[in-house]
């Protein structure tokens, strides 16, 4: 099981063309980070305090492994780049509000 978990890690960097490790690391380190900004989004959002700060850290680890592949990889489909301005116009706004 673990030799078929390292072999998926590997594999979703190759179909991008970026380096399969650093991709790995990125989307593994990614995920508790996005879980720990969340919860703060949360706790935030329920004690009525400003949620732009925790709302961006959440969006960007959201889409670290993404961001890696959009400005080093290649053959990204193009909604990807739709979604990943898309999230920053919307961001943007927010923290300016």
């Amino acid at each position: 099981m673990w030799d078929d978990l390292v072999d998926w890690l590997l594999s979703l960097g190759s179909e991008y063309g970026v380096d399969p490790l650093v991709y790995a690391v990125i989307y593994v380190a990614a995920a508790p980070l996005f879980f720990g900004s969340l919860a703060w989004l949360v706790r935030s959002l329920r004690a009525g305090r400003p949620a732009a700060l925790p709302l961006a850290s959440t969006a960007l680890f959201f889409s670290a492994p993404t961001l890696y592949v959009f400005l080093a990889g290649r053959n990204l489909p193009a909604w990807v780049y739709g979604a990943l301005i898309g999230l920053a116009v919307i961001g943007t706004v927010f923290a300016v509000r």
